[in-house]
């Protein structure tokens, strides 16, 4: 399989929702004294930081795939909590972070044309019930550090898959989810202490893409095909009463496609 970037389609560009603000005046409204807890982040979000994760949903993956003609999209998302404070206030919020991965492919010459991922970030405050904002963005392409103290995490759901077809040609795509959890080295022991958490926790999320194009008349299968995603989720940096962390947690820090020979 061979990425043909002569086809490549044009990147689609992901927009903050424009509700945000809407959402944003009239939460203010309801809850004036919490005016000041609201500085701006990167993205434009409101800043937050100090997070841990919460209760995670059953079953947070989902998948599927539409044609158009010749060409092919699968979109690849998971869901993840975290309980974090915002910046300002030290306001308790709970923030939605969701992956997504698209794999657009051409059904007729059964080759991978193009990939993007990106994240959506939604900070809830849960004492009113309340979407405070939310944000897209895409996610970068370039290889982060996790260390060499990864441990793999057992999920419950990690398979999804679906087919189409155009005339006699059927595409099947199975997608498996595998996740670690890894410290960096410089923090093995996540040392806690009064008013701080010394440990830097990042996910790793593997989705390994199985690709099956078959002709349906001859029931016979074409060569199967593979393709992985990594995406790095910083977890946390630790937190501190100080605010004496770099990184702001809860962030999807990369996610990279790569060919896997069969």
């Amino acid at each position: 399989m061979e990425m043909n970037q002569t086809h490549k389609l044009e990147q689609p560009k992901y927009l903050a929702i424009s509700a945000a603000a809407l959402l944003v005046t009239a939460f203010v409204l309801v809850q004036p004294a919490m005016q000041t807890a609201y500085a701006v982040g990167i993205q434009g979000l409101p800043a937050y930081d100090n997070c841990d994760e919460a209760s995670q949903p059953d079953d947070p993956i989902s998948m599927n795939t539409v044609k158009n003609k010749d060409i092919v999209k699968t979109i690849h998302a998971e869901k993840e909590v975290f309980t974090c404070h915002l910046n300002q206030g030290n306001l308790e919020v709970i923030v939605d972070l969701t992956t997504y991965l698209e794999v657009y492919e051409n059904i007729t010459s059964q080759e991978v044309i193009e990939t993007n991922a990106f994240s959506t970030t939604c900070i809830k405050d849960a004492g009113t019930a309340t979407v405070i904002d939310c944000e897209s963005a895409e996610v970068s392409t370039s290889p982060v550090f996790v260390g060499s103290s990864c441990e793999e995490e057992t999920i419950d759901h990690p398979q999804e898959m679906n087919t189409v077809n155009k005339g006699k040609i059927a595409k099947t795509i199975e997608a498996q989810k595998e996740v670690f959890e890894c410290e960096l080295p410089s923090s093995n022991d996540c040392s806690e202490g009064p008013g701080f958490v010394d440990c830097v926790e990042k996910k790793v999320d593997i989705v390994l893409f199985t690709e099956i194009y078959e002709d349906l008349n001859s029931q016979t299968t074409f060569p199967v095909q593979f393709l992985s995603a990594r995406c790095v989720v910083l977890r946390t940096d630790g937190y501190s009463s100080d605010g004496n962390n770099d990184l702001q947690d809860a962030f999807v820090e990369s996610c990279i496609f790569s060919e896997v020979e069969n």
